[in-house]
């Protein structure tokens, strides 16, 4: 199912050229049909001039494979596309249902390791990144005088006696430049003040990411999961290791202002952007593994660092929302040739 010819704004002389707008970018709805995928919706964004990919509609309506023209983005794991209701939310299962893809979102009351407080258990990374969206719509729509993707949808994370939070959402990529926008809204819809943590989790693989690819951020590494000496520094050049190697979590704050900007820059020039809104994303946090067959960085804009629900609260990470209360977060992505 495509956008439909009334939907979709064309300038005249180029709809007279077409015979139908969807010919130049458009959306369709699938259904994955076999192994651990199986029973997933999805939806599929043609977008030649820009950056197509997918939307799993079944994970928060979270970014799986993303390509720009010629140019694959996102990092895949092992498994490989795993259906919501796979999910094991206690402990690490996250880890078992993580398929990768552009965009994993974290939250939506923790983030980072499993912890237990009065309000129960908090599974690894939270678990709105397993929770189907609902009001699902999409049409083009013109930002400054060019068209755009626009995907919409609401993902409520809730539970008998515990906080109601929504996370709305909206994905715009351009249709001329491969350019993407992640806007995010999460409101708290309860009567009680609830506990809130929130990550992007954006996975990027080769071959952008290899021997030789340059990271570079306008932030300051502060801190290294594990590590209780002189963390990586920045601009970081990365490598694959020979065997299997430990993972370096790096903490890094951002620069003031409205926006910080990692650019990932592959050694054949080509480089990739993430851009975070500094105002609601405090923290940046570097993900890699450089073991063979993985291969991963992870740029990750966050409320809080990784050990968990109860020590972001002793550290003053785990933020509240007030009945009522939204809080708006912003990632860009932008390739560069």
């Amino acid at each position: 199912m495509g956008f439909g010819s009334d939907s979709v704004a064309v300038d005249e002389p180029v709809r007279r050229l077409v015979g139908a707008p969807d010919q130049l970018v458009s959306v369709d709805r699938l259904v994955r049909d076999e192994g651990p995928g199986r029973g997933a919706p999805v939806l599929v964004v043609r977008n030649p001039r820009g950056i197509s990919f997918e939307v799993l509609l079944d994970k928060a309506l979270d970014i799986g494979w993303a390509d720009a023209p010629g140019l694959p983005l996102a990092w895949r794991s092992p498994r490989g596309p795993v259906a919501s209701s796979r999910y094991e939310p206690t402990g690490a299962g996250w880890t078992r249902t993580f398929g990768g893809g552009l965009l994993s979102t974290c939250g939506l009351t923790s983030t980072g390791a499993p912890s237990d407080d009065e309000d129960g258990h908090h599974p690894l990374h939270g678990r709105v990144g397993h929770v189907p969206a609902e009001n699902v719509r999409w049409r083009l729509v013109e930002e400054r005088g060019v068209a755009h993707v626009e995907i919409r949808g609401d993902v409520v994370e809730a539970g008998l006696g515990a906080p109601t939070l929504r996370l709305s959402r909206r994905v715009v990529a351009s249709t001329a430049r491969p350019e993407l926008r992640v806007e995010d809204r999460v409101t708290n819809l309860g009567y009680t003040p609830a506990g809130h943590m929130f990550r992007h989790h954006l996975n990027l693989g080769y071959p952008l990411v290899g021997p030789g690819t340059v990271v570079a951020a306008s932030a300051d590494p502060v801190g290294e999961r594990d590590v209780t000496d002189t963390p990586t520094t920045l601009p970081w050049r990365l490598d694959v290791a020979p065997g299997r190697a430990r993972e370096t979590v790096l903490y890094c704050r951002p620069h003031e202002g409205a926006t910080s900007v990692v650019t990932v820059t592959a050694p054949d020039g080509r480089s990739l952007e993430v851009e975070q809104d500094t105002a609601a994303w405090p923290l940046l946090v570097l993900w890699r593994d450089p073991t063979p067959g993985v291969n991963v960085l992870g740029v990750e804009p966050s409320t809080s660092r990784d050990a968990g629900r109860v020590r972001a609260a002793q550290d003053g990470e785990l933020l509240t929302l007030a009945p009522g209360e939204s809080r708006d977060y912003v990632t860009q992505v932008r390739v560069r040739a």
